[in-house]
C-alpha cells in the first residue's frame, strides 16, 4: 500500500510550489475533452479511451507509451480511472469532458516504471517563414490568401500538437537584427541564422516549418526541420513529437520505489526562521524521503543528511522544479546535492 501511495504523496506535496502551467502535472483531476462518434455507449467507450490515451501522452511525455503492455491494458476500461463525465454539443457535433483522478492516472504509471513528467514544459523557438508576407514578392491576390490560410492553418496544428506533448513554441519578434540574415526564398533550415536567434531568445533548440517548395509552390503535407530530425524534412506531427521526446528526459521521473539512496543535502541563503521552517515542509513533504535529520546548521546554512527511494537523480530532477531552490555545484558520485533558497516573494 504504501507503494501505491508513493508518487500521489509526492506530488501533492509540491503543488503549492510550483506555479503557472507547470502545476498541470499535479493536478486532483484532468479533464480531457474529445469529439464522440454519438452518444450510444460504444461510442462513449471509445470517446474515453481516446481521452485517456491523450492524457498517458501529456502526462509521460513519451511518444510510445500507449504502445506498453500496461497501458494498452487500462485502455480496455479506461472508465476505471474516471471520476464523471458530460456530454455537450457544438455545431452539431458531439464532445464528452472526462474527468480523470490524478491519484489513479500517476499511479499507473509509477507502478509499472513508466516515466511520469514533473511539470516542467520545455521551449522550442518556431520559426516560420509563411509569416513573412512583407519579403515576398507575389503579385496574385488569391495566392496571398490561401498562403495565409494555410499559414494560420499550420501554426494552429503546431500549437495544438505543442499543448498535447509539453512543448511552448516560441516565435521570434523579427526584428531588423533578425531579418538581416533570413533567405525566404529556400526552403531549407538556414543553421547559422536559426542559431543566431534561438541564441537571442536564450532557448536551445529551434523547428522550422514549410508550406511551399523551393520554387514557391503549395505542398499539400507541410514539413518541418530542426537539429533533432537532424535536418531531414518531417512532418508537423512527428517533428513536434521529436523534440518532446528529446527535450522532456530532463523532466521526467522513472522511480524504483525499491531502490535505496543515502545523501548530503546543502542548503544556503536562509536569513531567518521562518525559512528555516519553510524548508523543513519541503524536505518533510518530500515521498522519496524515507528519513532525514538536519546534519548542521549555521548562520545561513544547513546541511541534511537523507535516506531516500529512488536514485539521487531522481530528487534533484524533483527538487530543481522548486522555484525557491536554485540548484548549485553538484556531485552525484558524491551523494551531494547544493541549492541555494530564494526567499518567496
Amino acid at each position: 500500500m504504501k507503494r501505491n501511495i508513493l508518487v500521489f504523496v509526492l506530488l501533492m506535496g509540491f503543488v503549492s510550489f510550483l506555479k503557472g502551467e507547470e502545476g498541470y502535472a499535479f493536478q486532483e483531476f484532468y479533464e480531457i475533452e474529445v469529439q464522440l462518434e454519438g452518444t450510444d455507449r460504444l461510442s462513449l467507450m471509445e470517446g474515453m479511451r481516446s481521452a485517456f490515451q491523450d492524457l498517458m501522452l501529456t502526462l509521460s511525455g513519451n511518444s510510445e507509451i500507449n504502445n506498453t503492455l500496461s497501458v494498452i491494458r487500462a485502455s480496455k476500461d479506461p472508465q476505471v480511472y474516471v471520476s464523471e463525465y458530460r456530454l455537450s454539443s457544438k455545431e452539431g457535433k458531439v464532445f464528452g469532458n472526462f474527468s480523470f483522478n490524478g491519484e489513479e492516472v500517476r499511479k499507473l504509471l509509477s507502478e509499472n516504471s513508466l516515466p511520469l513528467w514533473i511539470g516542467i514544459k520545455p521551449k522550442v523557438l518556431l520559426f516560420l517563414p509563411c509569416k513573412s508576407d512583407s519579403f515576398l514578392v507575389v503579385d496574385q491576390k488569391e495566392i496571398l490568401e490561401r498562403r495565409r490560410e494555410m499559414c494560420s492553418q499550420i501554426i494552429k496544428d503546431i500549437k495544438s500538437r505543442g499543448v498535447n506533448r509539453n512543448i511552448v513554441f516560441i516565435e521570434p519578434v523579427l526584428d531588423l537584427i533578425d531579418l538581416k540574415t533570413i533567405n525566404l526564398y529556400e526552403p531549407r533550415a538556414d543553421q547559422e541564422f536559426l542559431n543566431k536567434i534561438s541564441s537571442r531568445y536564450n532557448l536551445e533548440e529551434w523547428m522550422i516549418c514549410y508550406i511551399q517548395d523551393q520554387y514557391g509552390l503549395f505542398i499539400s503535407d507541410p514539413f518541418c526541420l530542426s537539429p533533432v530530425s537532424a535536418f531531414k524534412e518531417t512532418s508537423l506531427n512527428k517533428m513536434v513529437d521529436l523534440l518532446a521526446d528529446e527535450l522532456t528526459k530532463d523532466f521526467q521521473l522513472n522511480i524504483d520505489p525499491n531502490v535505496r539512496n543515502k545523501l548530503k543535502v546543502f542548503i544556503s541563503g536562509l536569513s531567518t526562521y521562518e525559512d528555516l521552517i519553510s524548508l523543513e515542509k519541503i524536505i518533510g513533504s518530500n515521498a522519496l524521503i524515507d528519513s532525514y535529520s538536519l546534519s548542521s546548521i549555521s548562520k545561513n546554512d544547513v546541511t541534511y543528511s537523507l535516506l531516500i527511494r529512488g536514485q539521487i537523480l531522481d530528487l534533484k530532477k524533483l527538487m530543481d522544479v522548486n522555484p525557491v531552490l536554485v540548484s548549485k555545484t553538484t556531485s552525484l558520485d558524491k551523494a551531494e546535492l547544493r541549492y541555494q533558497y530564494i526567499l518567496k516573494k
